[in-house]
């Protein structure tokens, strides 16, 4: 036998572990449970692909279910750019987006309808060359791919454009830089499949030399990112205390900080007074050693008493300084201002100004005009 026919099984088993270990792992990730779950959901794709694949390529092969997981390949793109969306706090129009995922679904399915019938993959290929409907489902397959390489450089663009509430220890920056390189190469990855596709064409031989090596190199990557992912702090995006490990937090929960509302005054005091929000790239780092308190300290100081994490804290005080200068009898643009009040981009400063005052800059203008 082929040695490279099991190795589908290989990254079948990889994929369990994977699963085990994001699921199962206590640590990682921070509170929002819903990275933990969609993480843990394209790591089961993965491992549903592989188990596809071996079952496909083994001798005993012949299985309706062949080719199943393909009727899914369209969803890879949009979770995957939705965990990224997630991790970063970026912000995602979730419904929008949710109706658009199950008109395509709906779609891809209503297309595969009539190849349903066959039985194995031999009588699938041999059916399509006298059909015409190989050209279609080429077309598709062009697609589809397009479309994921399209959410995963998306989600690796956000990924390394996303700022940071603290400077990266020696560690956490080499767990960020693999992460960074997962991404880019599971985006020549589906590049790789595509001019392959685009070059070979669709045929049974193609199909079956990308089944092996695809799912070996899948599994390499998956693992990888999912460990650095797991074991690279979302703290370092979100600045919230409580997305630290709970044994991190329940050593500093249970330190020497004891009442965090006067280092909370003594942070809002420094802010104000130093207009420190004016830095697009201020960080947890920076308040921390002109207080001459621990980054951890400072971050539960603001999350127990203002209820929020680190940027939003510090850009409430951006939104204020921007509604004076927006209110002023000869503004600057919008996006001035936005530059000026220390964001570092136009659209981040929208988000945050809606999100403080449920407005946008220019409603909020018109409305205090009236």
């Amino acid at each position: 036998m082929d040695i490279l026919n099991i190795t589908p099984l290989l990254s079948l088993a990889v994929g369990v572990l994977l699963l085990v270990f994001v699921l199962f792992r206590k640590s990682g990730l921070g509170r929002d449970k819903r990275l933990r779950y969609i993480l843990a959901t394209l790591v089961f794709y993965f491992a549903f692909v592989s188990f596809d694949y071996y079952t496909t390529l083994s001798e005993s092969g012949s299985n309706w279910y062949f080719g199943i997981s393909y009727m899914f390949h369209h969803l890879v793109g949009f979770v995957f750019y939705y965990f990224i969306a997630l991790l970063i706090k970026l912000p995602v129009a979730f419904k929008k987006w949710l109706l658009i995922v199950i008109g395509l679904t709906l779609l891809r399915w209503f297309f595969f309808y009539p190849l349903f019938e066959h039985e194995n993959i031999d009588t699938f290929f041999a059916s399509l060359q006298t059909s015409g409907y190989d050209e279609w489902l080429f077309v598709e397959y062009l697609l589809v791919t397009l479309l994921n390489i399209f959410f995963f450089f998306l989600a690796f663009y956000r990924f390394r454009k996303a700022p940071m509430a603290l400077v990266l220890t020696r560690d956490e920056r080499l767990k960020y830089k693999w992460a960074k390189l997962i991404l880019i190469a599971l985006v020549i990855l589906q590049l790789g499949m595509f001019i392959n596709l685009s070059v070979n064409g669709y045929t049974l031989d193609t199909y079956q030399i990308s089944m092996k090596f695809e799912s070996l190199l899948i599994a390499i990557f998956f693992f990888i990112f999912a460990y650095s992912i797991m074991h690279f702090p979302v703290f370092a995006f979100s600045g919230d205390f409580e997305d630290l490990p709970e044994e991190t937090k329940n050593k500093y929960a249970k330190s020497s900080l004891k009442d965090s509302s006067e280092l909370f005054a003594q942070i809002s005091t420094l802010v104000r007074e130093e207009q420190l929000y004016l830095d697009f790239d201020l960080k947890l780092n920076t308040l921390s050693e002109k207080l001459g308190s621990s980054i951890h300290h400072v971050s539960q100081a603001i999350n127990q008493n203002s209820g929020m994490s680190f940027p939003d804290f510090i850009n409430g005080f951006r939104i204020e300084e921007a509604k004076k200068r927006l209110l002023m009898p000869k503004p600057d643009t919008i996006f001035a201002i936005s530059l000026d009040v220390g964001f570092n981009s136009k659209a981040a400063f929208y988000t945050a100004f809606k999100k403080v005052t449920s407005l946008t800059p220019t409603e909020f203008k018109k409305a205090s005009k009236r």
